[in-house]
């Protein structure tokens, strides 16, 4: 029996690197002062000093767009309760399909913005973009109901989702029967070559998707993204913009930095992906991200009287061998059953230890013949990561991909590696095989303003090892970072820890200058 359950996400990631500082409150600095002797100089010479510029202001809007009121509408495509205080107002924009290789034609770009009554109306606003991820009309309610309000006292907060996707526009390309056996990794086709089959759905969900959207099959890729926000920019009319990327739109922030390097006046970057990495890189991060958040999951569980017992992995790993086997709760496939755990770890609902029950709970009543709760999750999953404006983005964005012979390969070694996740982490690469190939954004030569940087430990969604990446990347772009580094659960440090993340955020948002320290949050 077939499901409508999932394909895991295809993101991007790199190498791992964590930074530690005791206490959500900054101890060490990141890095060390040294002596030098920049200040001496001869005695009686007359002396000059001139203040560096700082960052440019993030200015408020001079041409600003028509905007509805949406407060209900949002929190409820969110699926989460509506925040009292909370303004959302709706609007959208035209951006050029292909700005960069001349194809002609528009696509509308949707954004939300979040305001209280109180806040300064000479405020200008943060530019919020969670890419391909999840659209970020999605992301900004839950932020908003976990904490983030608070930074609405001080200025609004404009999310803008990536084309294709949410309010940008949706793409409906991919025929029924291809997307189903595209969710299930085309398990339940004929044959004893799964990559195989799964690579031959992927060519006609390929053709069927560059066909619809042509000649603007390459115009969904982080760079076009950046061209998006800069055209927003301009539509706003200011000098330049202050953006908060997460996951996959921390690449769309670094790729605005790179090819408008005097439009960027802050740039915070939530669990960031480097620009470049390999398609096989970006998968076995996010795996290891997935496999830390079972981790966690289960030793959480355990000491709260787990609804799956003393053993979750074990547990799970019987459930994954029955969907293996064709015999998965509900008739989901194993693909279906993992995208619908790691999407619960990677988009909690409710406090950690919440989530935590819920999803077992779920779990231990499909294991028990009830799968009601684990359809749903799958639901949520399939929607909130699975659509086809995310394969197109996510494909566009896929770049040194392997051969079939290399997922092959991939699929023998990963399960040694990662025993519940590395599977479905390997397949999770043939869906792109046949994507025309486009060039990654070049990452930035020259960084005008320092990066602050927030990672999380326990990242389902892109894993947790881009952090240290990117803060080598803005070193070589002549600038610095500091990082907020999150011991928990989820996707998106700032997101689900705001009480500890805010604060420093807030201070460089205001100043333009980042904390003396590094910060550490507990989980």
């Amino acid at each position: 029996m077939r499901r409508r359950l999932l394909l895991p996400a295809l993101s991007l990631s790199t190498v791992v690197l964590s930074t530690v500082v005791a206490g959500c409150a900054p101890l060490l600095a990141a890095n060390p002062r040294y002596v030098t002797d920049s200040g001496a100089r001869p005695q009686g010479a007359a002396t000059t000093s001139k203040t560096p510029e700082g960052p440019p202001p993030i200015a408020v809007p001079k041409k600003d767009m028509t905007w509805h009121e949406c407060t209900s509408r949002v929190f409820g495509d969110a699926t989460v309760p509506a925040v009292p205080g909370v303004i959302l107002d709706c609007s959208d924009y035209d951006a050029d399909l292909d700005s960069l290789g001349g194809s002609a034609g528009t696509v509308s770009i949707g954004v939300v913005r979040a305001r209280l009554a109180t806040t300064p109306a000479d405020a200008g606003p943060i530019v919020m973009t969670t890419g391909s991820d999840i659209p970020t009309s999605h992301q900004l309610p839950v932020w908003l109901q976990r904490g983030g309000v608070d930074l609405l006292k001080t200025r609004p907060v404009v999310a803008v989702d990536r084309r294709g996707m949410g309010m940008s526009g949706p793409l409906s390309c991919v025929s029924s029967n291809d997307r189903q056996d595209l969710l299930d990794q085309a398990q339940f086709l004929s044959g004893d070559d799964q990559v195989a089959n799964l690579a031959k759905v992927a060519t006609s969900a390929t053709t069927d998707c560059t066909d619809s959207i042509a000649p603007g099959e390459s115009a969904y890729d982080n760079a076009h993204s950046a061209e998006d926000l800069e055209r927003l920019r301009s539509t706003w009319d200011v000098p330049a913009l202050a953006v908060l990327g997460i996951g996959n739109g921390a690449q769309i922030a670094l790729a605005y930095a790179a090819s408008h390097p005097t439009k960027v006046a802050r740039l915070v970057l939530d669990s960031p992906l480097p620009l470049g990495i390999s398609a096989e890189a970006t998968a076995e991060q996010r795996v290891k991200g997935q496999q830390a958040a079972l981790d966690a999951f289960a030793a959480q569980c355990v000491a709260n009287n787990c609804p799956l017992g003393p053993d979750p992995k074990g547990a799970i790993d019987g459930m994954l061998a029955e969907a293996r086997a064709g015999r998965g709760a509900g008739g989901a496939s194993t693909a279906g059953l993992v995208e619908s755990i790691t999407t619960a770890l990677g988009y909690p609902r409710g406090d950690g230890l919440a989530n935590t029950l819920s999803l077992a709970g779920a779990l231990a009543a499909a294991r028990g013949g009830d799968a009601t709760a684990l359809n749903a999750l799958s639901k949520t999953a399939e929607d909130t990561r699975q659509t086809d404006g995310q394969f197109v983005n996510r494909c566009d964005d896929s770049v040194n991909r392997p051969t079939p012979d290399r997922v092959r390969e991939l699929l023998v070694a990963w399960p040694k590696k990662y025993p519940q996740f590395g599977a479905v982490g390997a397949l999770s690469l043939a869906p792109c095989l046949s994507w025309p190939s486009s060039p990654a954004p070049a990452a930035p030569k020259e960084l005008k303003v320092p990066i602050l940087l927030l990672g999380t430990h326990n990242d389902a969604i892109v894993g947790g090892d881009g952090v240290a990446a990117v803060a080598a990347m803005a070193i070589n772009a002549g600038n610095n970072s500091r990082r907020v580094m999150w011991q928990g659960t989820g996707h998106g440090t700032l997101v689900y820890t705001t009480a500890c993340a805010l604060p420093p955020v807030q201070g460089y948002l205001t100043t333009g200058k980042l904390p003396d320290t590094d910060t550490f949050c507990p989980a």
